[in-house]
């Protein structure tokens, strides 16, 4: 009796050490996980803006410049942020402004939603695994012991 009481006394900090070294690691891989997620928003971002340049045909608000429609998207999906092209959607269409801001919203949160879904994923579920092996290793060993 005095002998199983001490080998589980041995045996708990074991199994919390495992716990505290598999957080650690999370911790740590998480940063370049939120690096690269923050990269993968960055280009749904461009790609929703340069859709909604072309759609919208908002070159057509530029008379001025003289270059090719291609580079006018390639550079105002850079340069202008969201509420500026939602800006000139509206000088061009003000009937329709509404509906194209909506579209775009709904656009962006399905994009944005799906990046980190597939990001969280990505990063989440081999821990989930890990831990869920943990645990199931940490009860049969006190099935075991006991």
């Amino acid at each position: 009796m005095q002998n199983s009481a001490s080998k589980n006394h041995v045996d708990r900090p074991t199994f919390a050490r495992w716990r505290v070294w598999w957080f650690a690691l999370c911790l740590l891989t998480a940063m370049p996980a939120v690096y690269f997620t923050n990269q993968a928003l960055l280009q749904t971002q461009l790609e929703l803006d340069t859709r909604l340049i072309i759609e919208q045909k908002l070159w057509e608000t530029d008379p001025a410049y003289a270059g090719s429609t291609r580079n006018w998207t390639r550079f105002a999906a850079w340069l202008l942020d969201r509420e500026q092209l939602l800006e000139r959607a509206r000088a061009l269409r003000p009937a329709q402004a509404e509906s194209i801001e909506e579209e775009y919203n709904r656009d962006a949160l399905l994009a944005y939603g799906g990046v980190i879904l597939r990001c969280l994923a990505a990063w989440g579920l081999p821990f989930a695994l890990a831990y869920a092996a943990g645990v199931l290793l940490e009860r049969r060993r006190k099935l075991r012991s006991a």
